[in-house]
């Protein structure tokens, strides 16, 4: 089974490579502690900090070469750590809701001050726990399962997260749904969806997602494109305009960052050791929130 889903990647891989270019560019190659590199943030002072998703309870400030500048412990034990977002306040989210099989109950999210401010090496998070409102089986059945998570952004007072859809079969749908920002015990209130579509399941899931500085444009990040959503009004994020944006790269794509409103860092995974592990640029084809100021 292992060796037909990577014959399958490689199947997409190759598809996806063949006479096409992209303006996606190399940074850096991770550092073999940064394989399994979930989520990533830019500070205002210009800090970039990832995770990764299992092993380690770290913050990791990378530069622009890959170099890892500093590491700050999280007093917290990472089970599927698989993204980070900030707020206007510069405090950190670190969302440990990863949940490939949707039968995870522990669902949480630690917020820690900026890491920019943070002078010790270990830090303990205030603690976020939440359940979704239409989960009611563990696991639901297959063509429920749309449970799995790797996506948040903040906006405003507000947690948003966007699911990976694991759908059998596959039906191409993001779920969004919102929590307070505080600590405290919630159930994720459901306020939308949006078909992805058309495609595949590693086409158009959601792996990663940020908010540009201007919070006029939302990306959603998936294994070789980005879904943007602009000219939205408030949170309602769907209903806004929407446009994709190929990459004509296949990996596993989970990092993701406005570095200003036109251009976004982009990590992957290392995968089957030879696929991704990079540190990525990529500056969007026009400036899509002037549309929203004519």
């Amino acid at each position: 089974m292992r060796t037909l889903k990577l014959l399958s990647f490689l199947i997409l891989v190759a598809y996806t490579s063949i006479a096409q270019t992209s303006d996606l560019k190399i940074l850096a190659k991770l550092p073999p502690v940064l394989n399994e590199t979930s989520g990533l943030v830019l500070t205002p002072k210009g800090t970039l900090w990832t995770v990764v998703d299992s092993r380690y309870s770290m913050l990791y400030n990378i530069d622009t070469t890959g170099e890892i500048k500093r590491t700050i412990r999280l007093n917290h034990k990472n089970q599927d750590w698989e993204e980070i977002t900030q707020d206007a306040d510069g405090n950190f989210y670190i969302g440990a809701f990863g949940n490939n099989k949707s039968m995870r109950k522990n669902l949480r999210i630690y917020k820690i001050p900026s890491p920019d401010a943070i002078t010790d090496t270990i830090v303990t998070g205030q603690l976020i726990k939440f359940t979704y409102p239409d989960q009611k089986s563990f696991p639901p059945a297959p063509a429920q399962q749309n449970f799995d998570m790797e996506a948040m952004v903040c906006f405003q007072n507000s947690i948003y997260l966007f699911s990976k859809n694991r759908t059998n079969p596959y039906t191409g749908y993001t779920k969004m749904y919102k929590l307070p920002n505080t600590p405290g015990e919630y159930v994720a209130e459901l306020v939308d969806s949006v078909n992805l579509g058309p495609g595949t399941m590693i086409e158009t899931w959601v792996t990663a997602a940020s908010l540009s500085p201007d919070n006029k444009i939302l990306a959603l990040l998936s294994s070789d494109k980005i879904f943007l959503f602009y000219c939205f009004t408030g949170d309602r994020f769907f209903e806004g305009k929407k446009k994709v944006i190929l990459l004509n790269n296949m990996s596993q794509k989970e990092g993701l960052c406005f570095i200003n409103n036109n251009e976004v860092f982009i990590s992957d995974e290392l995968t089957y050791k030879i696929l991704g592990g990079n540190l990525y640029h990529f500056k969007l084809p026009k400036d899509f929130a002037s549309e929203c100021r004519k």
